[in-house]
């Protein structure tokens, strides 16, 4: 498996586990998620990512032929590069996931952040009108009378995840503060697993 294979791998299963961990803080009884996310990255865009890996080696190779102070610098901003490179294509492929999919991560991350009484489900406008009242109907099958779920008439802007209001109560599972907030997570790991054969 190349690194970059396995960095979105790693991508994905730490999204499923954040939505895995709201999910339990919840103490909803739902089947855990599976590799949802993953199974949507592998034909897609393989030519792509392909592509994308061999002008991350090429450039990887200029880089570390240099060992100089200078060429150690401009190798940490070639490796910071593929690395947002790497997180940029995972967002598009969260934006363009099938619809089937797209529900199951949706309602996953949602039952993980519901409080009692009423939860206001925010989507961008146009998953709110093509899959919105299909997920409030998956939703009000698996949990309680405690909880309500109801569609927000507002929107998220320019991208695509949830975010779930109760009250003053606001938790954001919106695609790209997920995956801003696992690039800092991850990314000392992320370099090890891309560049681990050129670390000396």
């Amino acid at each position: 498996m190349s690194g970059i294979d396995r960095i979105y791998d790693k991508i994905i299963n730490d999204a499923k586990e954040q939505a895995d961990k709201r999910l339990d803080e919840a103490k909803q009884k739902i089947s855990v998620m599976k590799k949802a996310v993953k199974e949507q990255l592998d034909e897609k865009k393989q030519e792509q990512i392909e592509l994308a890996e061999k002008e991350a080696e090429n450039i990887i190779k200029r880089a570390v032929a240099n060992r100089n102070l200078e060429g150690k610098k401009q190798l940490l901003s070639v490796k910071q590069k593929v690395i947002s490179k790497v997180f940029e294509t995972a967002h598009v492929e969260l934006m363009n996931m099938p619809e089937d999919d797209l529900l199951k991560m949706y309602k996953n991350l949602i039952i993980g952040s519901l409080e009692k009484g009423k939860n206001e489900i925010m989507l961008n406008e146009d998953d709110a009108k093509a899959i919105g009242q299909k997920l409030i109907g998956l939703l009000e099958k698996d949990i309680d009378s405690n909880f309500r779920v109801s569609l927000s008439s507002h929107f998220i802007q320019d991208d695509k995840g949830v975010i779930v209001r109760n009250e003053n109560i606001y938790s954001n599972s919106v695609f790209s503060s997920i995956l801003k907030y696992k690039k800092q997570e991850l990314e000392t790991d992320i370099m090890k697993i891309l560049f681990e054969r050129n670390a000396k």
